[in-house]
């Protein structure tokens, strides 16, 4: 998988793409809320077992996504930005300062993990 495709910049126009849209469940709105993250806290990678979404309003951050297959990249994030987060597709972030926004999740199924899920990959 792409990870470009999990990058949306809803402030330039752009919007989720077919490609990124057939993999997706359907968004559980009763989830959103509120995220407050500092640089003092970041969120360290993991993945889910269901589609995770952040919008960015204030502050900058640096996102990384890792697939399963190994393969990360990491992209600057800021105000109008969405994440989109497949289930699998591990992510995290580290904060310039303080970041916030909103976030949801897509409808979890009833045999998905709760949680933050974590892979390991064997050292070279």
């Amino acid at each position: 998988m792409d990870t470009n495709l999990c990058i949306i910049r809803l402030g330039e126009g752009e919007r989720v793409g077919g490609a990124l849209g057939e993999i997706l469940d359907t968004p559980d709105m009763t989830t959103i809320g509120a995220f407050a993250v500092s640089k003092e806290h970041p969120t360290e990678l993991h993945f889910h077992d269901f589609d995770e979404y952040w919008y960015f309003t204030e502050g900058t951050t640096t996102v990384t996504l890792r697939t399963a297959d190994g393969q990360s990249k990491s992209y600057r994030i800021g105000p109008g930005d969405l994440v989109v987060t497949p289930k699998g597709v591990e992510h995290g972030h580290i904060p310039d300062d303080v970041v916030k926004g909103v976030q949801w999740v897509s409808v979890i199924h009833p045999d998905a993990r709760r949680g933050h899920l974590h892979r390991e990959f064997p050292s070279v």
